[in-house]
Order: C-alpha cells, then structure tokens, then sequence
C-alpha cells in the first residue's frame, strides 16, 4: 500500500544547507594586529588564508579588503568595514570590525558567498552544534589534541602541564559529560 506523500516527506532526514564556521577561511583582528598602529609601530600582516583577497589596507578608523578582479585590466572590488575600539581595561584597547550588513560589533568577519560578513550575517553555525551529542566528546579531544601540537603561543611547560592533566581526556575521547565514547585505540 502506497503512503500519502505528506507522509513521505516527513519521514525524510533534513540536511541543512548553513555552512559550518570552522570550515569557513576568516579574518581576526588579533591577525591583522591593528593595535600596533597606536603605539606608532607598522602592523605586520601575515598573507590572510581567504581567497579572492589581493590587499589589506588598515588604517586607525576602518580596514580595507581589495578583492582581485574577476577580468584583467579591471580593478576588483573592495570592503570597506569601521573599527570600533573596545577598552579591556588598564588603557589597553581590542579591536572589533562593524558588519556592513547588520551593524554588529565582530571579532571575526567569514568568507561565504563570495563576501565578508559576520557569523549571524552568513548564518553559520558551529561544528558542535552541528554533530549528535554523543560524537562531542571526540569533536571536543580532537580539539584539544590539535590545540596542544599547534605551533600556538603556549609555553613549554604549560604545554607539557596541559599534556599531563588532558591526556586521559585525549586517549579515550571522553569528555567532562561522562559519556561512554570510545577511545581512539580500538
């Protein structure tokens, strides 16, 4: 016997269409080290990981993104976005870009569509949120394990420190939820 197609359709899994954040190639603040322009120092600027981008022009007000062109002899397009200063206390300041879309204050601006644009704008959604609860516990050592071999700012002996109370953590891929994962050695 044939079902209604009402039925059907119901029954069928739904797979969104949002992207997920960690995916997307972005552009930090901290990356562009914009604070260094107020203590009269030149900001260095690593060559950004998003594609289509030929420049970077920072200024003390704003940041300037030239894409490069999609024919030759044209000039590429540019974003323009406003810098917002944010003190954290101690006269020290944090910079956050203004989204030219909705107006937010970012620490992060994504690369989706082509753009730049905040993490409501593009509406992503984190990795975490996009996997079953019971795969966290692996998503959460993967983390981990890849925050621990990164070439981060991190001491050696906080480094090693963090190996020795997270090892555990990073051999059976359980996380503080005390769920039954298991370990990656099986």
């Amino acid at each position: 016997m044939a079902q209604p197609p009402q039925l059907a359709k119901a029954f069928k899994p739904r797979r969104s269409t949002r992207p997920i954040l960690e995916q997307l190639p972005a552009v930090t603040t901290t990356e562009l080290r914009i604070s260094s322009l107020y203590r009269g120092k030149k900001p260095i600027i690593k060559p950004l990981k998003i594609p289509n981008i030929e420049s970077v022009n920072i200024g003390p007000l704003t940041v300037e993104f030239n894409f490069r062109p999609l024919h030759r002899g044209q000039k590429g397009r540019t974003e323009t976005f406003r810098l917002k200063p944010i003190k954290t206390g101690f006269g020290n300041f944090r910079h956050c870009f203004h989204c030219n879309t909705c107006g937010k204050a970012v620490v992060r601006l994504y690369y989706y569509n082509n753009t730049l644009l905040c993490r409501w704008c593009c509406n992503g959604r984190y990795a975490s949120r996009a996997i079953s609860s019971p795969s966290r516990p692996i998503l959460q050592a993967a983390r981990i394990a890849d925050f621990l071999d990164s070439k981060s700012r991190i001491f050696q002996r906080t480094r090693e420190r963090l190996r020795k109370k997270l090892g555990e953590k990073l051999m059976r891929a359980q996380g503080k939820l005390g769920t039954d994962a298991r370990s990656f050695w099986d």
